[in-house]
């Protein structure tokens, strides 16, 4: 028969039920693996006794019973049984069923919810997996053309003249420059941008020119419904165009055989968010309401203007949503991995983000926040 108890015990996340003295009274399966002890071991010890090792959370235990408030932490170190990071958030619970029985000024105890990251050993593995990866990346990128300049250089010190010598010329400058550009895109990876005005209109036209031969062979259709009231903002022009570039392409790249279609619409947010720090995390109020957490007390409200880039290709399933912003993560023949992570990494310099819509065989929607100055928002 089914029971609230099966549905907690079917859950990743591990789910922790103390009294109004801390003291443990339920833990569904999940939180016994993480605890490492069957709940009848558990029962009824502290909240401090499990947790001690991170004063932070004790802390915010003992706030969230006083005063009946919610607790929410990212990347907690958990290290009773190994070392992860771990999403954990504390809330006060209130059991009306008894409450009208007996006068309680605080709740009756707090709901611990704790979703586990990589562990810390795993993290660092990718990392320095990537990290690998990365540099076996430009050893054979860069291997490639110097090869063929050192074969084109021998040639000519052998004497050779008329068109095979500007045959290897050519080629000499043919992979210079091919050597030069993959050099350019990993040092632009390390580069912050440099701000100035720009209107966002003329980059985006800038990055249509470029993709163009592309929207050809692929018999594209493209719409543009620009804003033209949109204010110009501050951004590095030449890393913004690498943005457009890449996420126009990635558009074209999806396009099959039905209808081929790209729309570019431009416009004000019409809603406002409370932005953190670029590395931290962001939450959304309005009616577009993205799904992205807050997580740091430093905030200001701030308004945006939103370039959407939609195709009609055939969409991105769901299990991937989350890491085609990874870093070296591809499912395209010969792709390197880094152009969507690379555009993340800029936009988010920029102060902004990418919100990413997605249907099977529907297609794509790329939205791309980019702030409105401060200035303009007094405006």
């Amino acid at each position: 028969m089914f029971t609230p108890e099966t549905l907690l015990n079917n859950l990743d996340e591990a789910v922790l039920l103390f009294d109004a003295s801390a003291s443990l009274i339920y833990a569904n399966r999940a939180a016994e693996e993480l605890l490492g002890k069957s709940l009848k071991e558990a029962k009824g010890k502290e909240f401090s006794s499990l947790f001690g090792y991170s004063e932070n959370l004790v802390r915010f235990m003992e706030t969230a019973l006083a005063e009946g408030r919610t607790f929410s932490c990212k990347d907690t170190e958990i290290k009773n049984n190994d070392e992860a990071g771990a999403d954990v958030n504390i809330m006060p619970f209130y059991d009306y069923s008894v409450r009208h029985k007996k006068f309680a000024a605080g709740p009756d105890g707090a709901i611990v919810c704790i979703r586990r990251n990589l562990s810390l050993t795993e993290r660092e593995d990718y990392h320095f997996d990537s990290l690998l990866f990365l540099i076996g990346s430009i050893a054979h990128e860069i291997k490639n053309p110097l090869g063929g300049i050192k074969g084109a250089a021998q040639l000519l010190r052998s004497g050779v003249s008329g068109k095979e010598a500007d045959e290897c010329i050519d080629l000499i400058i043919r992979e210079s420059d091919r050597l030069n550009s993959v050099l350019s895109t990993y040092l632009t990876m390390t580069r912050k941008p440099v701000f100035n005005r720009l209107n966002i209109h003329e980059v985006l036209e800038q990055a249509i020119r470029v993709i163009d031969p592309l929207f050809r062979d692929k018999k594209a259709r493209l719409i543009k419904v620009y804003d033209p009231s949109l204010p110009v903002i501050m951004g590095d022009e030449a890393k913004l165009l690498q943005v457009f570039i890449n996420l126009l392409k990635n558009a074209a790249e999806s396009l099959g055989r039905r209808e081929r279609l790209i729309t570019i619409t431009t416009g004000p947010s019409s809603e406002y968010m409370v932005i953190q720090d670029p590395d931290r995390f962001f939450r959304v109020y309005g009616p577009a309401g993205l799904n992205i957490q807050q997580d740091n007390i430093k905030s200001r409200k701030q308004r945006w203007v939103v370039v959407d880039i939609k195709d009609t290709g055939a969409g991105i399933p769901q299990e991937e949503m989350q890491r085609i912003f990874l870093p070296f993560y591809t499912k395209k023949e010969g792709g390197s991995g880094l152009g969507l992570a690379l555009s993340k990494k800029i936009v988010k310099d920029h102060g902004g983000l990418i919100k990413v819509r997605s249907r099977l065989k529907q297609g794509t929607v790329m939205s791309v926040y980019l702030p409105f100055s401060i200035d303009q928002e007094q405006g």
